[in-house]
């Protein structure tokens, strides 16, 4: 080993998305020396992400799993990355429930909209919105607001992040291949890194899908998704807030809105699963849940799409996440499978492994051993 091994940190993050960077923020504040290293794919899942928050999803209206535990860690640490980085990605505003169908009507006015859900200790809301609040929206089945809700700006927080640790010397742009780069000492109690200069006690994997590519985690049971978004250019329409109907639409500034998203595993294992025929299918699929949510019937000219931004997301088979030990090294941990979720539950996630790294038990239905690879 060469005696030029001069770095030492209390933890190494592999991957500087979501889930890296909440776990560089989370043992910074603990205290911890850490040293980021990534790739800086502009491609990755984290970077193409919309970053919304919304406490009530899916078909059945449920609430967002495990809110009241994910949504008050996020809260505070979004508001604490930007006291500590001195710049704004994260805004907390109720969304909008565009209702499809008298039946989804009818859904959220039984489980929400007749009485304040008082089961939920965060008082999930929604509300109803009135008729002269609905202008530039089809609304023929009425709305609602949803809260409390939430944006991030994923693109600004990741870029503050960087800046953030490069300022204190703990940013890598590295494309580190695991299988060779990354040695252990004699007695395996640090993780060295040559290349780098680079010794840590401990070492996060938070490489979402690219972690089939080493052998450290790629028994990890993941089920990844390809999602798609579109940003359009839409004069006519004047959203203010986010809108969620068939698609959701997230007002960026001059006219533009950023629509979607897809979410397709078939063909999506490794970051690369973007085909140029999937790629036109999923723009016309959102141009057309884009026309159904805007007011009226657009022709070409009212609406251009600006951009198709495409990513795997790496969801795991029960899209729930995956965080835990490796099977062999004690001081070599991930955090993985965040899928659509992961500016939700990146913060609190980044806290229980911190936890684990301290010999805090991991919760089952977190674990990244629930269920092994076949």
């Amino acid at each position: 080993m060469r005696k030029s091994l001069i770095k030492k940190v209390d933890l190494i993050v592999l991957g500087a998305g979501l889930a890296g960077a909440a776990m560089a923020w989370q043992s910074h504040w603990q205290g911890w020396t850490v040293a980021m290293i990534d790739r800086l794919d502009a491609r990755s899942s984290s970077r193409v992400a919309a970053g919304l928050v919304t406490p009530i999803t899916g078909a059945r209206a449920a609430a967002s799993w495990k809110w009241d535990e994910f949504y008050p860690v996020a809260d505070a640490f979004y508001r604490r990355c930007e006291q500590e980085t001195g710049e704004t990605f994260w805004r907390v505003e109720p969304a909008l429930r565009v209702f499809g169908s008298q039946t989804e009507r009818e859904l959220y006015e039984s489980k929400w909209l007749s009485a304040r859900n008082d089961r939920n200790p965060l008082s999930i809301h929604a509300d109803w919105v009135s008729a002269e609040e609905n202008s530039g929206l089809k609304a023929p089945f009425g709305m609602c607001q949803i809260g409390p809700a939430a944006r991030l700006d994923t693109k600004a927080y990741l870029g503050a992040t960087q800046r953030y640790f490069q300022a204190h010397d703990a940013f890598n742009q590295f494309d580190l291949n695991c299988d060779v780069d990354l040695v252990f000492d004699a007695l395996g109690q640090a993780v060295c890194i040559p290349a780098l200069e680079l010794i840590g006690k401990r070492i996060a994997f938070c490489q979402g899908i690219a972690a089939r590519e080493n052998q450290f985690f790629n028994d990890l049971p993941l089920h990844p998704a390809r999602g798609d978004i579109l940003l359009v250019e839409s004069p006519r329409v004047q959203l203010q807030r986010v809108v969620h109907h068939d698609a959701w639409a997230v007002p960026v500034g001059q006219h533009r809105y950023l629509v979607g998203a897809t979410y397709d595993r078939a063909g999506a294992g490794s970051e690369n699963s973007v085909s140029e025929e999937k790629t036109m299918q999923f723009r016309a699929e959102l141009i057309q849940r884009w026309e159904s949510l805007a007011h009226g019937t657009f022709q070409a000219s009212h609406h251009v799409v600006l951009e198709q931004r495409s990513a795997v997301r790496p969801a795991s088979y029960d899209r729930h996440p995956l965080l835990g030990r490796h099977d062999v090294h004690d001081n070599v941990f991930c955090l993985n499978g965040l899928g659509s979720k992961g500016t939700l539950m990146a913060p609190r996630l980044a806290e229980l492994a911190i936890g684990a790294m301290n010999g805090t038990t991991i919760d089952r239905v977190f674990s990244r051993s629930r269920r092994k690879v076949v």
